[in-house]
């Protein structure tokens, strides 16, 4: 009972933490759908490497969002 409920408990927090930092990435000027695409896979540590990731990261304050995620999702 304590692992499933330790499994919902980090699936909710990651869900948290991912919508959260999609809406800061939104307030930047991206797109609601490329935010969360972003924001999932810099928490996950996925690394896609498109052009749309390049402008995430050329932005000063996008590139404070998706370090932080990065770290998060190392945690």
């Amino acid at each position: 009972m304590i692992g499933v409920l330790s499994l919902l408990v980090a699936l909710t927090l990651s869900l948290l933490i991912t919508r959260v930092a999609a809406m800061a990435l939104m307030f930047t000027g991206l797109s609601r759908e490329a935010a969360k695409f972003q924001a999932r896979s810099a928490f996950t540590g996925v690394g896609y490497t498109t052009q749309e990731s390049e402008r995430t990261v050329n932005h000063p304050v996008r590139r404070r969002i998706i370090m932080a995620l990065m770290l998060m999702g190392n945690i």
